[in-house]
């Protein structure tokens, strides 16, 4: 089990993120920076080498996934924003939203 305040954590990203803007695209930059800048700061940096070893080293690989997937969504925000393509925004809003749902997932399996 996680300490607590950790828990608290993950629930405040899972927060930041279910809430991210749809409508516009500078509004979706500057939150998501917020939740990559709060993930960066409060969530990464936490000491989970006391936690006992199976949970450890899930937390290792939920630390290390949820980085990687919150760097591509601001990576596939920028597609977005420089796509003029209908057919291409499209597709790259579903691989937007699909990266963060597996985002939210994760940060659902560590509060759970």
């Amino acid at each position: 089990m996680l300490p607590i305040d950790q828990i608290l954590m993950w629930q405040q990203l899972f927060t930041l993120l279910s809430n991210l803007p749809t409508d516009s695209i500078s509004d979706l930059k500057a939150s998501l920076s917020r939740s990559i800048e709060f993930f960066e700061t409060q969530i990464l940096p936490q000491n989970i080498a006391s936690l006992p070893d199976p949970i450890a080293g899930k937390m290792r690989s939920y630390l290390t996934e949820s980085h990687r997937l919150l760097r591509l969504l601001s990576i596939d925000v920028m597609f977005i924003a420089t796509a003029r393509n209908p057919n291409t925004i499209a597709q790259r809003r579903q691989s937007y939203q699909d990266k963060l749902d597996l985002l939210l997932q994760y940060c659902q399996a560590v509060i759970g």
